[in-house]
């Protein structure tokens, strides 16, 4: 008898610029929190740049999907499944 285990490790990413839907400007100290797995948070800097990195241990079959919640006071947040590059908001 021939037993086989998988144990794998996958990491999900997201990256890009937030940007006020209307004026298209970039927006600073927008909330970015990831949802999945593993909860934590970070904040765009003054660019509306963010990158946020999680990993997730135990998954077999690829990596699930990654939720990723955009928020900043005046603004509607939004929830995107693995988002990578822009980002637009709108205000409330």
């Amino acid at each position: 008898m021939l037993l086989v285990f998988f144990s794998c490790e996958c990491r999900r990413s997201a990256n890009g610029i937030i940007i006020d839907e209307a004026t298209q400007q970039p927006l600073d100290s927008v909330r970015v929190e990831g949802l999945t797995i593993t909860l934590y948070s970070v904040f765009s800097d003054s660019l509306g740049n963010y990158s946020i990195v999680t990993s997730m241990t135990g998954t077999v079959g690829g990596c699930p999907d990654y939720n990723v919640s955009f928020s900043k006071e005046g603004y509607q947040t939004q929830v995107l499944v693995n988002p990578e590059g822009s980002v637009y908001l709108k205000k409330e």
